[in-house]
């Protein structure tokens, strides 16, 4: 591990300044030429002074932004995306924002190591059951604590191997199995974003390198060209899926075209990972990670203490129902909330409804889950007179169509709702509540009105 840790600081350090340590479209980049991007940053942010928001699409700008920050001991505020509303609504939570272009060191400096603070702080900001975006505060320490049980769990595994992914690194998965992992060990990440399965395939015939895929089960569910790459099987040395459960079929799909069987990592961004489990087998359970503790509440649901939490003496209840095997592994059993992913995307449906009730034509409306082979929120909206008028006149698409405009102004394209029930009461039960059941219900008809 090229990775130190005391006590109090960190610390990266490189024998070879030559080696690669990131795979770019435009070449590979050595340790040096990623050192003096960072000194350069590095300078930037000397003269910004407050919390920073870091976004950038490209994982190599990112990295060199974030340990720029790390080293400078900074507070850094990660939001999920960048959609206009998504900022405003952060705009209180940073003081800057890192330029478009690194600012490159003016003289080249022989750097070798890079140290900070084990305590600075990043906010992460999920979708909370309170339908705002929730912050959710991690220190460097624990982040690297869950790469150290990482490295420990599958670095033999994956000795030797280059990363890709389909995964942003804004989030907590992306970022620990593309960022900071193979930086700290020493492994050379490809930065360009698996994002169709032919590119897949391209970059496992390309170098003859071992690679390891860092996928999400939505992406492994999409790739269609299995036959294509169970001739590279050789070389696609590990496959981790998270962020939701990866469906048995894929398992049986990979199995039956001689691929390796993904491993499942469970957790979430106030925990950490917290399991994981290959179906090698056919078994489902999951096996707690290195240092991490789990058990069952009198009320069935999981309760956590790990290293990767702030107080890891401390007991976190999450939101999820188990069930627990002798051997201490577990069962997932589904959410209690009204946090729901899409296509490995946590949104709150409360979140949804108050959103699309900012658009002028909305009255009152209700979101529900539309399982099915890829998941789907569905919404069941009462219009206000304009609404119904515009329904009328210009046709259900072109309202569909600015609903969803509306909508992609807070929410990733992927979860935004794709199907509609307009309504003039809302279906509620004998005790005057609406439920999910009678929501649902109302788009098994027939009949579609989206």
């Amino acid at each position: 591990m090229l990775l130190k840790t005391n006590t109090k600081r960190w610390q990266l350090s490189w024998q070879a300044l030559n080696a690669p340590c990131m795979q770019t479209p435009q070449g590979a980049v050595c340790a040096q030429q990623w050192l003096n991007d960072v000194r350069g940053a590095v300078q930037w942010l000397d003269d910004h002074s407050g919390r920073v928001l870091l976004y950038r699409s490209d994982l190599y700008e990112f990295s060199v932004w974030f340990f720029a920050l790390l080293s400078l001991g900074r507070d850094i505020v990660l939001p999920s995306n960048d959609k206009p509303v998504t900022l405003a609504e952060l705009s209180q939570s940073y003081d800057v924002r890192v330029p478009s272009k690194l600012p490159g060191l003016s003289e080249q400096q022989q750097l070798q190591t890079l140290t900070g603070s084990l305590d600075s702080q990043l906010t992460f900001f999920t979708s909370g059951s309170s339908g705002k975006p929730k912050p959710v505060i991690k220190t460097i320490r624990q982040l690297l604590n869950e790469v150290e049980t990482l490295e420990a769990t599958f670095g033999e595994l994956i000795a030797g191997s280059r990363i890709v992914s389909t995964v942003t690194h804004q989030h907590i998965y992306g970022l620990l199995f593309t960022v900071l992992w193979p930086l700290a060990s020493g492994r050379v990440v490809n930065t360009q974003l698996i994002e169709y399965p032919e590119q897949l395939a391209e970059v496992l015939a390309d170098d003859g390198q071992r690679h390891v895929l860092v996928g999400s089960p939505a992406h492994l569910q999409r790739l269609d060209n299995l036959d294509e790459l169970s001739a590279r099987n050789e070389v696609l040395k590990a496959i981790f899926s998270s962020g939701g459960p990866l469906p048995e079929q894929v398992t049986i799909d990979f199995k039956k075209h001689d691929l390796v069987v993904p491993i499942e990592v469970y957790g979430s961004t106030e925990t950490g990972g917290i399991a994981w489990r290959q179906r090698n087998n056919g078994g489902d359970a999951f096996t707690p990670l290195v240092g991490v503790k789990v058990r069952a509440t009198e009320h069935g649901v999981l309760a956590v203490t790990s290293p990767h939490l702030a107080s890891p003496e401390d007991e976190f209840i999450s939101e999820d129902q188990i069930k627990i095997e002798q051997q201490g592994r577990f069962h997932l059993l589904g959410r209690k909330d009204t946090v729901v992913k899409i296509a490995e995307k946590r949104v709150s449906l409360n979140e949804v409804e108050r959103f699309t009730l900012q658009q002028g034509w909305v009255i009152q409306v209700k979101a529900c889950l539309l399982e099915g082979k890829r998941n789907e929120i569905g919404l069941v909206i009462i219009l206000t007179d304009s609404g119904r008028k515009a329904l009328k006149s210009e046709g259900r698409f072109a309202v569909r169509q600015a609903l969803r405009h509306h909508l992609q102004q807070r929410f990733e394209k992927v979860v935004v709702p794709k199907r509609f029930r307009y309504v003039s009461a809302l279906p509620i039960n004998d005790a005057g509540k609406v439920t999910q059941a009678a929501l649902q219900n109302l788009f098994t008809d027939v009949t579609r009105n989206d």
